[in-house]
This record gives C-alpha cells, sequence and structure tokens, in this order.
C-alpha cells in the first residue's frame, strides 16, 4: 500500500503541470503540448487504479463480506403471491 500512496503523490504533484502553461507547440497526433500530456496522464491515472485494484486491494474487506453475506436456502417469492388465479 505503500507504493501505491507514493505514486499517488507522485500523480498529484505530475497533475499540476506548470511547466506546460505556456508551451503552444504541437505534438503526437497535432494536439497542443498540455493536451498530449494531460492524455499521457490519463493513461497513467488508469495504470495505477488498475494496480490498485488487482495488488493492493485489501483482501481481507472481500473475507470480511464473504463471511456476514451467506446465501440464504430459502427462496424468494415477492410478487408472486396468489397471482396465478
Amino acid at each position: 500500500m505503500r507504493t501505491f500512496w507514493l505514486f499517488f503523490l507522485v500523480l498529484l504533484f505530475l497533475h499540476q503541470d506548470i511547466w506546460n502553461w505556456s508551451d503552444e507547440s504541437l505534438v503526437g497526433l497535432g494536439m497542443p503540448t498540455g493536451l498530449f500530456y494531460h492524455a499521457l496522464f490519463s493513461l497513467a491515472c488508469s495504470a495505477l487504479g488498475v494496480w490498485a485494484v488487482t495488488r493492493a486491494w485489501p483482501t481481507e474487506w472481500e473475507k470480511y463480506a464473504e463471511e456476514k453475506s451467506s446465501p440464504s436456502t430459502k427462496s424468494n417469492h415477492i410478487g408472486k403471491g396468489n397471482s396465478e388465479q
């Protein structure tokens, strides 16, 4: 989890991108530098999210949820009552 928070804080800092504010040149696919930077930044945030869900997700929460929600053996027939007349 510490690695996740470290990457999160780095991305939080990089989100400001003050170094691109005055750059009007066009780069990848004819996009302005700031837009291209934020496109790459969005991909990095998505990768961090995927990594967090697959690697850093606390498995204790899943175990706790599975213990607390045991499947009911009774079938629930709400709405079917006596409507078969």
